[in-house]
């Protein structure tokens, strides 16, 4: 059991190191846009789901509407984050990206894009390989965390 304590807390060491060394221009971009963790997920969240609902985006982040709100106040006053009423149901407020923030998460995601593939052309096209088959075992791992955390969060209610 010690040798698989000490695998994980390698994979974890290991795994921060990687995310810290692949893009810090992302990681500086983010503290110098003051905005959280969170409200930059939001914007990356409405730029794939453009005119998505409060309800829609609150279920995606795992965050209560109260919450949602919060961090939408926020953008909007920034002038990031655009609502509007649904002209179909008047009850239904759909979020937009501006221009300004489109054109921030757009260089945000070139240059991370730019530095990581940077980064992969070192490998080799074996390391290559075996790169992808663990990233892809992790995100299936992710994903069958983060849906056991859902089923554990229904059965407690």
């Amino acid at each position: 059991m010690d040798d698989n304590n000490n695998h994980l807390e390698e994979a974890f060491h290991l795994l921060a190191r990687t995310i810290v060394r692949s893009d810090p221009s992302r990681l500086e971009a983010w503290a110098g846009l003051g905005l959280t963790m969170t409200q930059l997920r939001m914007l990356f969240l409405v730029r794939e789901n453009d005119g998505a609902s409060a309800g829609m985006l609150a279920d995606s982040l795992k965050v209560t509407p109260s919450t949602l709100t919060r961090i939408m106040d926020r953008l909007v006053r920034n002038h990031l984050v655009q609502r509007r009423v649904d002209e179909g149901d008047r009850r239904l407020v759909r979020h937009y990206l501006t221009a300004s923030a489109q054109e921030m998460v757009g260089e945000l995601e070139r240059t991370g894009r730019e530095r990581l593939y940077n980064i992969f052309q070192r490998l080799t096209p074996a390391q290559l390989d075996r790169l992808v088959d663990g990233l892809r075992d992790l995100a299936e791992a992710a994903e069958a965390a983060e849906s056991a955390q859902g089923a554990e969060k229904v059965n407690a209610h």
